[in-house]
């Protein structure tokens, strides 16, 4: 009696195996699929990489929902802006593995989407006006220009305030200090700027940001998202 029972059981053992290699196997041949997908749709400069969470893979396939799906890549465009370290995290993705594969012809649909990347201050000094550049100071960001105040050429600097605004940053320009004197922003032709960042890879939407030492670190998200194409 033993011997058949033992015989069972290392039988369930080996199917157990085979069942977790076939699982793995198939879930990292998804995450490549979906990498080479990503990047020639965002043309990236490299694949980005991709994890899926949860096991058993395949019964997530047989459903057609995967519980979270994760993508980074270093670089990536967003107008004219290369944005550094893109990670971007969905939730509750809806597809069949055709679909998610890119073979199908419905979009992959997400029901929420969280993510985070860099914009270096280089980036953002090149979209101000001629002569305006951005450094971390602290916890601010400090503006330094020349301005012509009075028909005399000043030195001059600022600390900003940070928001996202529409589809942007806004930059607005507060504490300004010309040649040592305190001045009001309102005696610069320009005191506020604003950054346009509405081509968010994946369908995100900007949702923050902050200052770090490495550039302007923005929040994304977004809500029933497409967040890949057939």
């Amino acid at each position: 009696m033993r011997k058949p029972i033992r015989n069972l059981l290392i039988a369930l053992a080996v199917l157990v195996v085979l069942f977790v290699a076939v699982d793995r196997t198939s879930v990292a041949v998804a995450e490549n699929q979906i990498s080479n997908r990503v990047a020639t749709a965002y043309n990236l400069p490299s694949k980005p990489a991709v994890g899926i969470a949860g096991f058993p893979f395949l019964t997530q396939v047989v459903a057609g929902d995967y519980q979270e799906i994760d993508i980074s890549t270093p670089q990536v465009q967003a107008n004219g802006v290369t944005l550094h370290n893109l990670a971007a995290h969905f939730m509750g993705v809806h597809a069949s593995l055709s679909q998610l594969l890119g073979q199908g012809q419905a979009s992959v649909m997400a029901d929420q989407a969280t993510g985070s990347a860099t914009v270096p201050f280089a980036a953002i000094s090149q979209r101000l006006p001629r002569g305006v550049h951005i450094k971390p100071s602290g916890s601010d960001l400090q503006v330094t220009a020349a301005a012509r105040l009075q028909g005399v050429r000043r030195s001059c600097q600022a600390t900003t305030a940070l928001d996202v605004a529409g589809s942007g940053l806004m930059l607005t320009l507060v504490n300004l200090e010309c040649a040592g004197v305190h001045l009001p922003v309102s005696v610069l032709p320009q005191s506020s700027f604003n950054i346009p960042l509405s081509a968010l890879p994946l369908h995100l939407h900007l949702a923050s940001v902050h200052i770090t030492p490495g550039g302007l670190q923005i929040g994304v998200s977004a809500r029933n998202v497409y967040f890949a194409k057939a």
